[in-house]
């Protein structure tokens, strides 16, 4: 029996009219968007650079293997018994998760698809209530959306704070959107990722205030989309959820004890102001400075920023002056804001269909997609270099070969968390809190200098000192009887005590 071909010529025919429409359907606003994300996961592909990463993964390591969450510092011989309120814990044990799953690799990954999800949010927030500048709004907000990440990529890698900016922008998205039942949710999961999760109770009580005053200086011009009620309830809420984690209400208090710090402010490069010498700085600059300008063009020309907008620039655009830690939280909340004035500010300018040029759309995505294809290779292979470039890998085999490692030691802050995670007690790490500001001054004292190098190393019954090569306070030690060199490499350099032990 002969089977007739006319429903598979109509296949054919609907297969072909499906794969054209696909062709078509990429128009220069979506490849636009690509283009945007794109960027960020191949520019976000970087070396697992952070010091921090490493006593994060040991707590990960921890918690799993002991089945309890860590309530007093258990790494260091200085702080040991001392309390400490581990508010990363949850991300600990997912970044322990990746690095036992992947190693390295998968936290790299992991960290570019959190600030390209991140920026995607951004994007969408941008988009927002946008139709009336439709037709340039998506170019203005890719512009926008691309410095805004760009000023946040100081802060890039893997570091559990990628969440806050992640969460911060899910928090923004959802109000926007006017969208409010997960918020108090989610503050119980980012509570038990981070102690940032103080920001999403900020940024509703912004939103809050804003468009209360919205509704006292201008009522019909304000859009929330909910009313303010339901939003305060959802703010109590939030406070409520934020009690269910490890710490009870320490978690409440803990982010202004970190805030707090002098020590932290003056010793830790990422606490403190911005220094707009540096290149890295220059497109929080752009953001900032441009943004401010683009709103107050926008609003001569008669479309006026809303309140609650202009309390998040100007609020967190404050808070970025003072610590550069705060800008990728600037950059979140501002990109929205700059990039809907923008677009009403180019529409008269810009008259554009969308469509461009179907074949040449394909040809621009395609050769896009090769850019993490590309970059993720040689990102991983600088990374297996890192370990003897960055961190004392082989002054730590020496250390364990001559009978050090169970002995007390004075070591880099900046080393302190890849001692941990191979197992020896710290003289200190980056948990800057569990150590305190009186400490971290003594500790100072010796590594920069500071006063009576002595101290800290007397007061805490020294063994050895593991220190970077080129520090002063190597080239101090050279020069007395008191302590001896037995290790010395182009990374690290390890003293003994001169009239100590050692085994050769």
């Amino acid at each position: 029996m002969r089977i007739s071909s006319l429903p598979i010529s109509i296949l054919l025919c609907r297969l072909q009219g499906l794969v054209a429409q696909v062709f078509r359907g990429l128009t220069t606003r979506r490849l636009a968007v690509a283009v945007l994300l794109l960027a960020l996961c191949t520019a976000s592909l970087r070396e697992a650079w952070d010091t921090d990463m490493w006593w994060h993964l040991a707590t990960g390591r921890y918690i799993v293997e002991q089945r309890t969450i860590p309530h007093e510092d258990v790494f260091s011989y200085t702080a040991a018994g001392q309390r400490w309120i581990a508010h990363e814990w949850l991300t600990d044990v997912l970044m322990y998760a990746l690095y036992s799953a992947g190693g390295t690799p998968a936290l790299i990954v992991a960290a570019s698809l959190v600030v390209t999800a991140t920026f995607a949010l951004v994007y969408f927030t941008s988009l927002a209530g946008a139709s009336a500048t439709a037709g340039v709004q998506p170019y203005a907000a890719v512009f926008t959306v691309l410095i805004a990440a760009f000023a946040s990529a100081i802060t890039w890698g893997a570091r559990p704070q990628l969440l806050n900016a992640l969460l911060l922008a899910l928090f923004q998205a959802l109000l926007r959107a006017g969208v409010l039942w997960p918020l108090p949710l989610l503050t119980l999961l980012w509570v038990n990722l981070h102690s940032g999760f103080l920001l999403g109770l900020v940024l509703i009580g912004i939103v809050l205030v804003g468009n209360g005053l919205s509704n006292v200086l201008a009522p019909a011009a304000t859009g929330a989309g909910y009313k303010l009620r339901h939003l305060a309830l959802i703010l109590v809420l939030c406070v409520l959820a934020a009690f269910v984690n490890p710490n009870g209400y320490h978690m409440l208090l803990y982010p202004f004890g970190t805030l707090g710090s002098r020590a932290m402010q003056s010793y830790i490069q990422e606490w403190a102001s911005p220094d707009f010498h540096l290149r890295a700085y220059w497109p929080f600059a752009l953001l900032l400075l441009g943004g401010a300008l683009v709103l107050v063009l926008a609003q001569h020309k008669g479309t006026a920023t809303s309140v609650t907008d202009l309390l998040l620039f100007f609020g967190f655009g404050f808070a970025g002056l003072v610590s550069a830690r705060h800008i990728p939280l600037f950059a979140v909340v501002a990109a929205p804001p700059v990039a809907r004035a923008l677009g009403r500010l180019l529409r008269p300018l810009l008259r554009s269909d969308g469509r461009g040029w179907p074949l040449l759309n394909w040809a621009l995505l395609l050769l896009l997609i090769a850019g993490p294809l590309w970059r993720l290779p040689k990102v991983l292979e600088k990374e297996r270099q890192l370990e003897h470039t960055r961190y004392p890998a082989d002054a730590l085999e020496f250390i364990r070969e001559h009978g050090l490692a169970g002995k007390r030691m004075y070591n880099s802050y900046n080393w302190g968390g890849y001692l941990i995670w191979n197992g020896l007690p710290v003289f200190i790490d980056g948990r800057a809190d569990v150590y305190g500001d009186a400490f971290i001054h003594d500790y100072m004292l010796a590594y920069w200098l500071l006063g009576d190098w002595r101290v800290p190393l007397d007061k805490y019954g020294v063994d050895y000192i593991l220190i970077e090569s080129e520090l002063p306070l190597a080239r101090l030690l050279e020069e007395t009887d008191e302590w001896v060199r037995v290790y010395r490499d182009e990374v690290a350099v390890v003293y003994v005590k001169g009239d100590g032990h050692f085994e050769k």
